[in-house]
């Protein structure tokens, strides 16, 4: 087994706008306030081109309806991607385990939207998004 690595790299973030209005459109929802995840499985894409498939492509947003200034939504996503890259071995995990019915692997989109009107702490950044990833953990069971 190999190591854990705690990073971020370009191939797990999603990108699409169609890619994305489907996940708003299909996707299931939970809420650790001030975060709030939707995520939809899928078929894993088999590209030849990866030698490591990704199982989790992740979207952060942080709305200017709630965070008018641009230094804070950037603070926003910056401290929801620094508490997802730290916790996210365990839902990754989970997923690249998951079969569908044709024993094809599963790919989760996951977009996790700010709801605060406020930048918090990261510490109660890091504590929500850990408890949103076991909500979206159990769901999945």
């Amino acid at each position: 087994m190999e190591p854990l690595r705690y990073t971020f790299p370009k191939e797990e973030k999603l990108c699409g706008e169609l890619r994305i209005a489907e996940l708003f459109r299909q996707g299931s929802a939970q809420i650790a306030y001030p975060l709030r995840a939707c995520w939809r499985l899928i078929p894993l894409a088999s590209d030849s081109s990866d030698a490591m498939p990704v199982f989790i492509k992740v979207m952060m947003s942080a709305p200017k309806k709630k965070l008018h200034r641009a230094n804070k939504r950037n603070r926003a996503k910056r401290l929801m991607r620094e508490a997802y890259r730290l916790q996210k071995h365990a839902l990754w995990q989970q997923v690249s385990s998951m079969k569908s019915e044709n024993g094809e692997a599963m790919q989760m989109q996951l977009a996790i939207v700010w709801l605060a009107d406020e930048v918090l702490p990261y510490a109660k950044v890091y504590e929500r998004m850990g408890r949103l990833l076991e909500k979206i953990q159990a769901q999945l069971s």
